[in-house]
């Protein structure tokens, strides 16, 4: 874009929504959720996220303890939740979309998952999550829920250690894959892997070299 142009942007981002919401049709037809999630997020906005603060007045954060693998079997009394009630609770399709990716990077090819757990509260839950933008970091969440509800209530409040972790309205991408899988994702019959067919690609042990082995001595 030209520099001379950049004062007008804003003229052109209103001309070009008023064409859209005049002659296009609308991204989404469900107006019911979408009216749920507005609600949703007007009520938490001003919220403050008080496990975070019982964790750090605890010095949870600092506790070594031993986490376990999760495994499917695991944590059977976790509030389940449907597609569209875990679109509620993230407020909107794409943290539910970021959900499913995130849990397909933590998917090993026979199923089994990389996140560790641990239960030493009653119904609090601890996790081990991978960062998703740095190797050999991880980050611990934490997840306080009603057994053997379903719904958004069922999950009363959660933490993450990450930068976006102690927001309420929503919740960051470590989250979101955790609560997707124990909540929704493994009672399917398989869990969705969006970027599968991209990852078996570079997984080829076929694929020809394209650069020549003794290359560095030409």
């Amino acid at each position: 874009m030209d520099n001379k142009l950049i004062p007008h942007v804003e003229d052109y981002y209103k001309i070009a929504a008023f064409i859209l919401n005049y002659f296009g049709t609308p991204i989404t037809h469900d107006t019911d959720l979408n009216r749920k999630i507005i609600e949703r997020m007007k009520a938490l906005r001003y919220t403050d996220n008080t496990l975070a603060t019982e964790i750090e007045e605890k010095r949870l954060l600092r506790r070594k303890q031993p986490f376990q693998k999760l495994i499917n079997r695991n944590l059977l009394d976790f509030p389940e939740m449907s597609e569209e009630q875990l679109k509620l609770f993230f407020t909107g399709t794409y943290q539910y979309c970021q959900a499913i990716s995130y849990l397909a990077e933590m998917l090993n090819d026979d199923g089994t998952l990389n996140i560790e757990f641990l239960k030493d509260q009653s119904h609090i839950l601890k996790f081990q999550v991978r960062s998703r933008h740095v190797a050999r970091k991880s980050y611990r969440c934490f997840i306080e829920y009603v057994p053997n509800t379903s719904g958004c209530e069922g999950i009363s409040r959660y933490f993450c250690e990450c930068p976006n972790g102690r927001r309420t309205v929503g919740c960051c991408s470590h989250l979101a894959a955790v609560i997707y899988y124990l909540s929704y994702g493994r009672y399917l019959t398989k869990i969705p892997r969006p970027a599968e067919q991209l990852s078996q690609l570079f997984k080829n042990e076929n694929m020809m070299s394209v650069i020549e082995e003794d290359s560095d001595n030409e």
